[in-house]
């Protein structure tokens, strides 16, 4: 009996939800072409017919967060006032880490992730430009402490396994909340 194939875009879904999962499990380092064959399903060449490498997996994944990035530091850049340009960078990664929760997971302090980033132009573009938005043009070393502690506090929120049952709605709304009290003890004169 001839097995049907499955549609292109159904496969490439298949691996890229494979691949989601064991680099949860096992990082990105840790997981192989062969392993994200392996849990589809098909044989490896299948998945390098899909995708040439483990990296363009990543990219794949990624990119959207990335395009959102860009987007917001555009929009941030619009407003008028240094302080302006930092309350909406902060509350759109609060967005994009709520949104994204299952990937702020999986990448979020993964060690093979900066250096890929670092290696793309565009996505290195838009990590520059919102690290530009949180710290301002000339920053202190109290505004880089504080924006390196509310940056990895709203990643480690999103991920939190100890805050896992909190709905994304109560999330984002909570984070919000926080990181506001946390920029007026930042700015105590405003």
């Amino acid at each position: 009996m001839t097995k049907v194939a499955s549609p292109r875009g159904v496969v490439r879904d298949r691996v890229l939800q494979a691949a989601l999962e064991l680099f949860a499990e096992h990082g990105v380092s840790g997981t192989s072409l062969q392993m994200i064959a392996d849990r589809v399903g098909v044989a490896k060449a299948s998945v390098y017919y899909q995708f040439h490498t483990k990296e363009d997996i990543v990219l794949t994944l990624i990119g959207p967060v990335f395009d959102d990035i860009a987007r917001l530091v555009k929009i941030a850049e619009a407003v008028g006032s240094e302080e302006a340009r930092r309350d909406v960078a902060i509350s759109g990664l609060v967005e994009l880490a709520v949104r994204n929760r299952s990937l702020t997971t999986v990448f979020f302090g993964d060690p093979a992730i900066d250096p890929l980033i670092r290696s793309h132009d565009e996505f290195a573009a838009a990590i520059e430009g919102f690290d530009n938005l949180l710290v301002g043009a000339t920053p202190d070393d109290a505004t880089r402490v504080a924006m390196t502690v509310i940056t990895a506090g709203i990643y480690g929120a999103a991920i939190s396994p100890h805050l896992a049952d909190v709905s994304d709605d109560d999330l984002h709304r909570l984070l919000l909340e926080t990181t506001s009290r946390l920029l007026v003890a930042l700015n105590p004169a405003k």
